[in-house]
């Protein structure tokens, strides 16, 4: 029997340019023999030069008139991300010294280097000298089912293969990997990725495991996957560090990602269409070969997800909600989509995570639309997967948000709060969440926390509907509002700040903050909301913050405030999760 081949993390150059593991056979490994690959050997190289194809080509100088070898530093910026940066307040870093520079976006003008330069620069002073170009095997040995490019579904090359219905350049479908474009080194993306799985990854949902970053580099191209990481790690910086590179940066790499992906399904839609009409999209994805349309389907899936992480990251605001929800819908409730998703392990987890951002999108829409996912979506306390085990949030608790919606979007047509009807559906949602306790599982080794605490947590989300529900339909019964509000009071000051069920809960605190009123209320939900802030620095948490601090002020009701220019008239939905 032949000897197992042991994978290091050393081998020929012609493995390390693809970043796959070796066998290191002499003179040529096998990895290259049988792909047909020509090998290059193991000779010695700087590490640094390997795969950049900036060094082709004459030699660069720098503004000195010396040569400069491998990666060049960053760029000027695009006009339109310049224009972007100038709405926003230029974050100031503190220095000791009056001369120092203090807006991130200036420049050393003795050493040239922006203020992420420096940034990165203290946080690598006493680490040890290590290969870039190895580390990049984090992914092989985080995730042992990342595979090789002869079996992983091509969703770039697609466009390589089937010309859209408006003819494009080659330049136009794939991917932006131009290097002269890319800011970071290879030692700052490495910072960047260890960020994301390491800081950012935990607070993104309340999953021990979170599978869909594996997913995503089982079933995407391995450059898309790492930008949507690299984004969403960037973007999180800006917000908890405030410098505008990490900005720029995380805008880079998400747009890259999100512009193929919306020119990839106006392709699959009407050219004379000015937005994404869902049916012919689908139509045409069922036009492709089989195990395309169905790879396609899911890194749809995973990509829409990641737009949503990003808006939530940035501000929670996004002008692409509705259009996403309602192409994921209509994705997961196909039979032939949904038969091979089935198929995908984990798949669940990730149609029960977009099923949350779209029912709560939805509950804060002003315009009172419906959830576009389906109840059975979330998922119950007797599935494997559902939104208990993704967030704290009991899927039952979940489906009275979906009921609670649609009540909602009914008054509002026919504004006939005085009927049979509406008591009962009122009744039957109200007996749902004060039966909380029926959802929490008593003792199970598959949840991550107690019992005591899940039971904390349904809790917390049962008295936020139900807030919404008296609002709704007895908005004079202020005792039993209040009793709502400080029984959430009481129970979520138990709860630790760290806590992932906590960090989680962000509509919650919305809709219990808009709806207090006493000093007592108000001082509370302030204190929760700026402790929640700290611990997950997200955009959303931020905007959630100034919406209802404008209740306070102002005494509109957060509806009113939504429906405001620069929100439901400019298409823009809340995404506070």
């Amino acid at each position: 029997m032949a000897s197992k081949i042991k994978r290091v993390r050393t081998g020929c150059w012609t493995c390390k340019k693809r970043r796959r593991k070796c066998d290191e056979g002499k003179p040529e490994c096998n990895n290259c023999v049988k792909s047909g690959r020509t090998c290059e050997g193991y000779g010695l190289k700087l590490s640094f030069d390997v795969d950049d194809s900036r060094n082709n080509g004459k030699e660069q100088v720098n503004a000195k008139g010396q040569v400069v070898h491998g990666f060049r530093g960053r760029p000027r910026l695009k006009e339109s991300l310049a224009k972007r940066d100038s709405q926003i307040m230029t974050p100031v870093i503190s220095t000791d010294s009056k001369d120092s520079e203090t807006t991130v976006d200036k420049v050393s003008k003795s050493e040239g280097k922006t203020a992420v330069d420096e940034h990165l620069a203290s946080l690598m002073k006493d680490a040890p000298k290590i290969n870039i170009m190895e580390e990049f095997h984090i992914f092989q040995d985080l995730f042992p089912s990342f595979l090789f490019d002869s079996e992983m579904p091509s969703f770039i090359s697609d466009f390589n293969i089937e010309q859209p219905t408006t003819p494009k350049t080659d330049a136009e479908h794939q991917l932006n990997t131009d290097p002269t474009t890319q800011q970071l080194t290879d030692i700052e993306e490495n910072m960047m990725l260890k960020h994301f799985f390491k800081r950012l990854l935990p607070l993104l949902d309340a999953h021990p495991s979170s599978p869909w970053p594996q997913l995503a580099l089982k079933y995407c191209d391995f450059e898309v996957a790492k930008s949507c990481f690299i984004a969403l790690s960037c973007i999180h910086l800006y917000q908890t560090r405030g410098a505008q590179e990490f900005f720029r940066t995380g805008m880079r790499h998400v747009n890259n990602t999100m512009e193929y992906l919306i020119d990839y399904l106006r392709a699959k839609g009407d050219e004379d269409a000015d937005s994404l009409v869902i049916e012919t999209i689908i139509k045409n994805l069922k036009k492709t070969s089989l195990e395309k349309q169905r790879s396609n389907s899911f890194v749809i899936l995973l990509l829409i997800h990641v737009h949503f992480l990003f808006s939530v990251l940035e501000s929670g605001r996004s002008a692409l909600v509705r259009n996403f929800c309602e192409l994921f819908a209509a994705i997961v409730k196909d039979s032939s989509f949904r038969s091979y998703l089935d198929q995908i392990d984990e798949s669940s987890t990730v149609i029960a995570n977009i099923s949350w951002f779209d029912t709560i999108a939805a509950v804060v829409s002003p315009d009172c639309r419906l959830p576009y996912c389906d109840e059975t979506w979330y998922g119950t306390k007797n599935t494997p997967k559902s939104t208990t085990r993704l967030m704290g949030c009991p899927g039952e608790i979940f489906r009275c948000i979906n009921r609670f919606c649609h009540l909602r979007r009914d008054l509002k047509q026919t504004y006939n709060v005085i009927d049979i009807n509406v008591e009962q559906k009122f009744n039957a949602i109200r007996f749902d969440l004060i039966n909380y306790r029926e959802y929490v599982v008593f003792q199970s080794d598959d949840f991550e926390y107690e019992y005591d605490k899940r039971l904390k947590c349904a809790q917390c989300w049962a008295l936020a509907v139900l807030v919404n529900l008296y609002k709704l339909v007895r908005p004079e019964d202020t005792q039993s509002l209040n009793g709502f509000i400080d029984e959430f009071i009481s129970v979520y000051s138990t709860m630790e700040s760290s806590s992932p069920l906590i960090t989680q809960m962000v509509w919650p605190v919305f809709t219990i903050g808009c709806a207090s009123k006493s000093v007592h209320q108000r001082n509370n939900l302030k204190k929760f909301m700026d402790t929640l802030f700290e611990q997950v620095g997200m955009g959303t948490v931020d905007t959630m913050r100034s919406i209802v601090q404008e209740c306070w002020t102002t005494g509109k009701e957060w509806e009113e405030i939504l429906q405001g220019q620069e929100w439901l008239p400019a298409g823009i939905d809340f995404l506070v999760v």
